[in-house]
């Protein structure tokens, strides 16, 4: 391997370190929504040079969680109103398309595979809404989406909705009330009984009538911060 192709493989490695190291922080609530990221100090915390840096906030840019002002520079975005339904509006097109999808096309054993993938994922969700454990839930929820949307095989599909739920994950840790956990696994429930009888219509009104409450929910939580905040 030539220098040139090391160092390219380098910066790369950088790349995602950095931008997975200011994910979490947003993830976590260190970062909050208006704080600035400082390309010196994640440079300096990170041991690595400011070019890395400023390619992970740029990849951060474009999955909605950062955002730049010229001569202000990067700072956490904002969720506005707008920006919660215009996601989730997607959202609800990309998951529907996947849940009817997954049980018209698969065959017995994928549908048995997935099922059962689901089924191992709604036990964990128990268990986090028992112990209260939202980080450990969102992830939960992630892996359960993920999976009936790689079912399809639709790579265009996972992609546009990877770039909707990464939005999602910022506001699920940063609205969520750890007391609606219980909830939220049993609508999962729901989901996947619907999906494992195969009905269609069942499952999709119900995928959707679950995104659209967490629409509302995640819409009035911004309002009442904002309000708190103001």
């Amino acid at each position: 391997m030539d220098k040139e192709v090391m160092e390219t493989s380098h910066r790369k490695v950088f790349r995602e370190e950095v931008r997975n190291a200011i994910r979490e922080a947003i993830f976590a609530g260190q970062l909050k929504p208006g704080d600035r990221i400082i390309e010196t100090f994640w440079a300096k915390e990170l041991d690595v040079s400011q070019g890395p840096v400023r390619e992970a906030i740029r990849d951060l840019e474009a999955v909605g969680l950062v955002e730049t002002i010229p001569f202000k520079g990067s700072r956490v975005r904002s969720m506005t109103e707008k920006d919660i339904r215009d996601n989730y509006s997607v959202r609800i097109c990309l998951e529907s398309k996947s849940i009817r999808d997954s049980i018209t096309m698969l065959d017995d054993a994928h549908m048995e595979k997935l099922c059962a993938y689901l089924r191992e994922v709604l036990d964990e969700m128990d268990i986090c809404a028992s112990q209260g454990d939202l980080r450990a839930f969102t992830k939960c929820d992630t892996d359960f989406h993920r999976a009936i949307i790689e079912a399809t095989g639709n790579q265009v599909l996972l992609k546009l909705w990877e770039q909707c739920n990464i939005r999602n994950w910022f506001m699920v840790s940063a609205l969520t009330d750890a007391g609606s956990l219980k909830q939220l696994q049993s609508e999962h429930q729901h989901i996947y009984t619907a999906i494992r009888a195969k009905d269609v219509k069942e499952a999709s009104s119900t995928l959707e009538d679950h995104l659209t409450s967490l629409m509302h929910g995640f819409m009035q939580a911004e309002k009442n911060q904002t309000a708190q905040n103001g």
